[in-house]
Protein backbone atom coordinates (compact mmCIF):
# COMPACT_ATOMS: atom_id res chain seq x y z
CA UNK A 1 0.00 0.00 0.00
CA UNK A 2 2.85 2.63 0.90
CA UNK A 3 4.98 1.98 -2.27
CA UNK A 4 1.86 2.10 -4.37
CA UNK A 5 0.88 5.78 -2.05
CA UNK A 6 4.83 6.92 -2.85
CA UNK A 7 4.59 5.73 -6.89
CA UNK A 8 1.49 7.96 -7.50
CA UNK A 9 2.72 10.72 -5.63
CA UNK A 10 5.56 10.42 -7.93
CA UNK A 11 3.98 9.98 -10.77
CA UNK A 12 5.71 10.70 -13.89
CA UNK A 13 4.55 14.36 -15.75
CA UNK A 14 4.62 13.22 -18.85
CA UNK A 15 1.87 10.63 -17.77
CA UNK A 16 -0.32 13.36 -16.59
CA UNK A 17 0.46 15.53 -19.91
CA UNK A 18 -0.95 12.35 -21.82
CA UNK A 19 -4.31 12.00 -20.07
CA UNK A 20 -4.72 15.59 -20.13
CA UNK A 21 -4.24 15.32 -24.05
CA UNK A 22 -6.60 12.30 -24.19
CA UNK A 23 -9.24 14.53 -22.30
CA UNK A 24 -8.65 16.83 -24.61
CA UNK A 25 -8.73 14.64 -27.72
CA UNK A 26 -11.14 11.95 -27.45
CA UNK A 27 -14.55 14.49 -26.83
CA UNK A 28 -13.28 16.15 -30.19
CA UNK A 29 -13.12 12.97 -31.91
CA UNK A 30 -16.06 11.52 -30.09
CA UNK A 31 -18.39 14.28 -28.28
CA UNK A 32 -19.76 13.79 -25.05
CA UNK A 33 -22.97 15.66 -25.39
CA UNK A 34 -22.76 16.80 -22.03
CA UNK A 35 -26.30 18.21 -21.17
CA UNK A 36 -26.26 22.26 -20.10
CA UNK A 37 -29.07 24.64 -19.80
CA UNK A 38 -29.05 28.65 -21.71
CA UNK A 39 -28.28 31.35 -19.31
CA UNK A 40 -30.54 34.45 -18.81
CA UNK A 41 -27.38 36.48 -20.65
CA UNK A 42 -26.98 34.32 -23.35
CA UNK A 43 -31.10 33.81 -24.02
CA UNK A 44 -31.31 37.42 -23.73
CA UNK A 45 -29.07 38.08 -27.05
CA UNK A 46 -30.47 35.54 -28.69
CA UNK A 47 -34.26 36.75 -28.11
CA UNK A 48 -33.61 39.99 -28.99
CA UNK A 49 -32.24 39.41 -32.52
CA UNK A 50 -35.47 36.61 -32.62
CA UNK A 51 -37.54 39.13 -32.19
CA UNK A 52 -36.43 41.58 -35.14
CA UNK A 53 -38.52 42.05 -38.24
CA UNK A 54 -37.64 40.14 -41.26
CA UNK A 55 -35.66 42.31 -43.67
CA UNK A 56 -33.85 44.14 -40.34
CA UNK A 57 -30.14 45.10 -40.39
CA UNK A 58 -27.92 43.78 -38.19
CA UNK A 59 -24.42 44.87 -37.82
CA UNK A 60 -22.20 42.43 -36.79
CA UNK A 61 -18.73 43.53 -36.24
CA UNK A 62 -16.47 40.50 -35.78
CA UNK A 63 -13.01 42.28 -33.63
CA UNK A 64 -11.39 38.83 -32.87
CA UNK A 65 -8.45 36.90 -34.19
CA UNK A 66 -7.52 33.45 -34.53
CA UNK A 67 -5.87 33.08 -30.95
CA UNK A 68 -9.90 32.96 -29.57
CA UNK A 69 -11.05 31.27 -32.37
CA UNK A 70 -12.65 28.63 -30.83
CA UNK A 71 -14.34 30.94 -28.09
CA UNK A 72 -15.60 33.36 -30.81
CA UNK A 73 -15.74 31.95 -34.16
CA UNK A 74 -18.43 29.46 -33.65
CA UNK A 75 -20.65 32.08 -32.44
CA UNK A 76 -20.22 34.29 -35.34
CA UNK A 77 -21.27 30.91 -37.32
CA UNK A 78 -24.47 30.74 -35.27
CA UNK A 79 -25.46 34.31 -35.07
CA UNK A 80 -25.28 34.76 -39.33
CA UNK A 81 -27.23 31.12 -39.54
CA UNK A 82 -29.56 32.47 -36.89
CA UNK A 83 -29.99 35.96 -39.33
CA UNK A 84 -30.55 34.58 -42.68
CA UNK A 85 -32.96 31.83 -41.73
CA UNK A 86 -35.15 34.90 -39.59
CA UNK A 87 -33.96 37.02 -43.20
CA UNK A 88 -32.36 39.88 -41.27
CA UNK A 89 -29.69 41.56 -43.13
CA UNK A 90 -26.71 41.86 -42.01
CA UNK A 91 -23.53 44.39 -42.25
CA UNK A 92 -20.53 42.68 -41.60
CA UNK A 93 -17.05 44.79 -40.67
CA UNK A 94 -14.08 44.34 -38.34
CA UNK A 95 -11.99 46.62 -36.53
CA UNK A 96 -8.81 44.24 -35.92
CA UNK A 97 -6.23 43.66 -38.75
CA UNK A 98 -6.08 39.81 -38.01
CA UNK A 99 -10.25 39.82 -38.25
CA UNK A 100 -11.10 39.76 -41.95
CA UNK A 101 -10.23 36.71 -43.21
CA UNK A 102 -11.87 34.57 -40.28
CA UNK A 103 -15.14 36.78 -40.79
CA UNK A 104 -14.80 35.95 -44.31
CA UNK A 105 -14.64 32.24 -43.74
CA UNK A 106 -17.46 32.29 -41.41
CA UNK A 107 -19.66 34.25 -44.06
CA UNK A 108 -18.72 31.54 -46.56
CA UNK A 109 -18.91 28.85 -44.63
CA UNK A 110 -22.87 29.62 -43.82
CA UNK A 111 -23.61 30.84 -47.62
CA UNK A 112 -22.46 27.70 -48.82
CA UNK A 113 -24.17 25.46 -46.13
CA UNK A 114 -26.42 22.60 -47.45
CA UNK A 115 -29.37 20.20 -46.52
CA UNK A 116 -29.36 16.72 -46.50
CA UNK A 117 -30.20 16.73 -49.83
CA UNK A 118 -27.23 18.52 -50.88
CA UNK A 119 -29.62 21.89 -51.39
CA UNK A 120 -28.08 25.26 -50.12
CA UNK A 121 -30.23 26.04 -47.05
CA UNK A 122 -29.81 30.50 -48.34
CA UNK A 123 -29.84 30.00 -51.59
CA UNK A 124 -31.15 33.44 -52.60
CA UNK A 125 -29.31 35.60 -50.79
CA UNK A 126 -27.19 37.90 -52.24
CA UNK A 127 -24.28 40.98 -51.60
CA UNK A 128 -25.12 43.79 -51.08
CA UNK A 129 -29.02 43.51 -50.93
CA UNK A 130 -29.43 40.46 -48.30
CA UNK A 131 -25.62 41.05 -46.52
CA UNK A 132 -22.79 43.27 -47.09
CA UNK A 133 -19.08 42.24 -45.85
CA UNK A 134 -16.73 45.12 -45.50
CA UNK A 135 -14.04 44.42 -44.41
CA UNK A 136 -11.56 45.57 -41.84
CA UNK A 137 -11.21 49.76 -41.77
CA UNK A 138 -8.75 50.90 -38.98
CA UNK A 139 -9.41 53.46 -36.72
CA UNK A 140 -11.50 52.27 -34.19
CA UNK A 141 -13.56 55.04 -32.66
CA UNK A 142 -13.24 56.93 -35.86
CA UNK A 143 -15.00 53.72 -38.04
CA UNK A 144 -17.41 53.69 -35.39
CA UNK A 145 -18.59 57.86 -35.71
CA UNK A 146 -17.95 57.56 -39.18
CA UNK A 147 -20.46 54.86 -40.09
CA UNK A 148 -22.78 57.18 -37.66
CA UNK A 149 -22.95 59.41 -40.59
CA UNK A 150 -21.96 57.01 -43.84
CA UNK A 151 -21.87 53.68 -44.45
CA UNK A 152 -20.76 53.96 -47.76
CA UNK A 153 -18.10 57.21 -47.10
CA UNK A 154 -16.75 55.29 -44.13
CA UNK A 155 -16.43 52.55 -46.33
CA UNK A 156 -16.45 53.66 -50.54
CA UNK A 157 -15.43 49.55 -51.27
CA UNK A 158 -17.02 46.40 -49.36
CA UNK A 159 -14.40 43.90 -48.88
CA UNK A 160 -15.12 42.59 -52.98
CA UNK A 161 -13.51 45.57 -53.75
CA UNK A 162 -17.45 46.25 -55.34
CA UNK A 163 -18.88 50.13 -55.29
CA UNK A 164 -21.22 50.34 -51.97
CA UNK A 165 -23.00 53.29 -53.29
CA UNK A 166 -24.30 51.74 -55.53
CA UNK A 167 -25.70 48.33 -53.35
CA UNK A 168 -29.74 48.67 -52.26
CA UNK A 169 -28.67 47.70 -48.97
CA UNK A 170 -27.23 51.13 -48.45
CA UNK A 171 -29.34 52.95 -50.36
CA UNK A 172 -32.23 51.72 -48.01
CA UNK A 173 -29.66 51.52 -44.51
CA UNK A 174 -27.43 54.80 -45.51
CA UNK A 175 -25.99 54.88 -41.99
CA UNK A 176 -25.53 53.34 -38.53
CA UNK A 177 -28.57 55.25 -36.90
CA UNK A 178 -30.88 53.09 -39.33
CA UNK A 179 -30.05 49.22 -38.72
CA UNK A 180 -32.07 47.63 -36.09
CA UNK A 181 -29.46 46.15 -33.60
CA UNK A 182 -25.39 46.11 -33.06
CA UNK A 183 -23.82 42.47 -32.28
CA UNK A 184 -20.37 42.77 -31.22
CA UNK A 185 -18.21 39.52 -31.42
CA UNK A 186 -14.48 40.60 -29.47
CA UNK A 187 -11.34 38.85 -28.01
CA UNK A 188 -10.66 42.69 -27.58
CA UNK A 189 -12.00 45.16 -25.43
CA UNK A 190 -13.62 47.27 -28.23
CA UNK A 191 -17.48 46.71 -26.99
CA UNK A 192 -16.63 49.45 -24.23
CA UNK A 193 -16.05 51.77 -27.19
CA UNK A 194 -18.84 50.44 -29.58
CA UNK A 195 -21.44 51.40 -26.69
CA UNK A 196 -20.39 55.06 -26.24
CA UNK A 197 -19.85 55.60 -29.93
CA UNK A 198 -22.06 53.31 -31.50
CA UNK A 199 -25.18 52.36 -29.89
CA UNK A 200 -25.46 55.05 -27.38
CA UNK A 201 -24.75 57.88 -29.52
CA UNK A 202 -27.34 56.22 -32.21
CA UNK A 203 -30.16 54.52 -29.35
CA UNK A 204 -29.50 51.35 -30.56
CA UNK A 205 -30.11 47.89 -29.00
CA UNK A 206 -26.33 46.25 -28.22
CA UNK A 207 -25.29 42.63 -27.28
CA UNK A 208 -21.77 41.71 -26.68
CA UNK A 209 -20.30 37.72 -27.43
CA UNK A 210 -16.44 37.66 -25.69
CA UNK A 211 -13.60 35.54 -24.50
CA UNK A 212 -14.45 34.14 -21.20
CA UNK A 213 -11.63 36.25 -19.40
CA UNK A 214 -13.63 39.00 -20.27
CA UNK A 215 -17.13 38.61 -19.14
CA UNK A 216 -16.65 40.03 -15.35
CA UNK A 217 -15.50 43.19 -17.31
CA UNK A 218 -18.43 43.47 -19.78
CA UNK A 219 -20.94 42.09 -16.89
CA UNK A 220 -21.76 45.27 -15.05
CA UNK A 221 -22.96 46.62 -18.68
CA UNK A 222 -25.16 43.90 -18.72
CA UNK A 223 -26.32 44.02 -15.45
CA UNK A 224 -27.66 47.86 -16.23
CA UNK A 225 -28.83 46.70 -19.29
CA UNK A 226 -26.58 49.02 -21.47
CA UNK A 227 -26.05 45.69 -22.85
CA UNK A 228 -28.95 44.12 -23.83
CA UNK A 229 -27.21 40.28 -23.96
CA UNK A 230 -23.75 38.96 -22.76
CA UNK A 231 -21.97 35.80 -24.57
CA UNK A 232 -19.72 34.50 -22.39
CA UNK A 233 -16.97 32.71 -23.62
CA UNK A 234 -16.98 29.14 -25.19
CA UNK A 235 -19.66 27.76 -22.68
CA UNK A 236 -21.76 30.86 -23.27
CA UNK A 237 -21.29 30.04 -27.37
CA UNK A 238 -22.18 26.37 -26.73
CA UNK A 239 -25.44 27.78 -25.25
CA UNK A 240 -26.65 30.05 -28.21
CA UNK A 241 -25.91 26.95 -30.40
CA UNK A 242 -28.25 24.99 -28.44
CA UNK A 243 -30.39 27.94 -28.93
CA UNK A 244 -30.16 28.14 -32.33
CA UNK A 245 -30.18 24.93 -33.68
CA UNK A 246 -26.98 24.01 -34.64
CA UNK A 247 -26.67 20.78 -34.14
CA UNK A 248 -29.51 20.21 -36.84
CA UNK A 249 -28.25 22.81 -39.09
CA UNK A 250 -24.91 21.22 -39.33
CA UNK A 251 -26.13 17.74 -38.70
CA UNK A 252 -23.75 17.70 -36.52
CA UNK A 253 -21.91 18.34 -32.98
CA UNK A 254 -21.51 21.88 -33.58
CA UNK A 255 -17.83 23.26 -32.83
CA UNK A 256 -18.19 25.53 -29.08
CA UNK A 257 -20.72 22.58 -27.90
CA UNK A 258 -18.28 19.84 -28.57
CA UNK A 259 -15.07 22.64 -26.76
CA UNK A 260 -17.20 22.14 -23.81
CA UNK A 261 -17.09 18.68 -23.63
CA UNK A 262 -13.81 18.53 -23.92
CA UNK A 263 -12.79 21.55 -21.90
CA UNK A 264 -15.64 19.60 -18.79
CA UNK A 265 -13.54 16.60 -19.09
CA UNK A 266 -10.29 18.08 -18.58
CA UNK A 267 -11.63 20.58 -15.42
CA UNK A 268 -12.99 17.00 -14.10
CA UNK A 269 -9.43 15.92 -14.81
CA UNK A 270 -7.76 18.54 -12.59
CA UNK A 271 -10.44 18.53 -10.22
CA UNK A 272 -9.89 14.74 -9.32
CA UNK A 273 -6.11 14.99 -9.53
CA UNK A 274 -6.26 17.89 -6.76
CA UNK A 275 -8.41 15.69 -4.80
CA UNK A 276 -6.44 12.35 -5.11
CA UNK A 277 -3.21 14.22 -4.14
CA UNK A 278 -4.01 15.76 -0.92
CA UNK A 279 -5.14 12.07 0.03
CA UNK A 280 -2.31 10.52 -0.72
CA UNK A 281 -0.05 13.09 0.89
CA UNK A 282 -2.17 12.78 4.38
CA UNK A 283 -1.62 8.93 4.02
CA UNK A 284 1.90 9.93 2.73
CA UNK A 285 1.72 11.79 6.00
CA UNK A 286 0.78 9.60 8.38
CA UNK A 287 3.44 6.80 7.61
CA UNK A 288 6.42 9.23 7.84
CA UNK A 289 4.68 9.84 11.53
CA UNK A 290 4.49 5.85 12.19
CA UNK A 291 7.78 5.67 11.04
CA UNK A 292 9.27 8.74 13.33
CA UNK A 293 7.46 6.61 16.57
CA UNK A 294 9.06 3.37 15.76
CA UNK A 295 12.06 4.79 14.96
Amino acid sequence: MRSAVTALLNVDRRIIYTIVLLCVALPLLFPLKIKFSPTREVRDAYDDIQALEPGSVVLISCDYGPASMPETHPMFIALLHQCFRLKLRPIILTLVPDGPGLALRGLRSVLEARDEQGNLLYPDLKPGVDYSYLGYKPGGQAVMLGIGQSFTVTFPQDYAGDSTSQQPLFKEVPALGDVAYIFDIASVGLPEFWLPYAAAREKKPMSVSCTAVSVAQYYPYYASRQFHGLVGGMKGTAEYELLTGMEQILRRVPDATRGMDAQSLVHIFIVLSIVIANVLFFIDRRYKLADRRTG
